[in-house]
């Protein structure tokens, strides 16, 4: 359904969607905007820990 199989994107169109706005949100408003964000988004915590950490060294950048 909404599967996209690229090595270097996430297994759903949706949360990569979810988290690009997420990255951009951190660049122009900071960090606890995009966490909140991806909180109220309903994305792990673990996930959002290791994207908001080091947002330059990401898959696929």
């Amino acid at each position: 359904m909404n599967q996209v199989q690229r090595a270097y994107s996430r297994t759903d169109v949706t949360t990569e969607l979810v988290i690009n706005r997420a990255l951009l949100m951190q660049q122009s408003l900071g960090l606890r905007d995009a966490h909140m964000f991806l909180t109220r988004k309903r994305i792990k915590p673990a996930t959002i820990k290791r994207v908001l950490a080091c947002p330059g060294e990401r898959r696929g950048v």
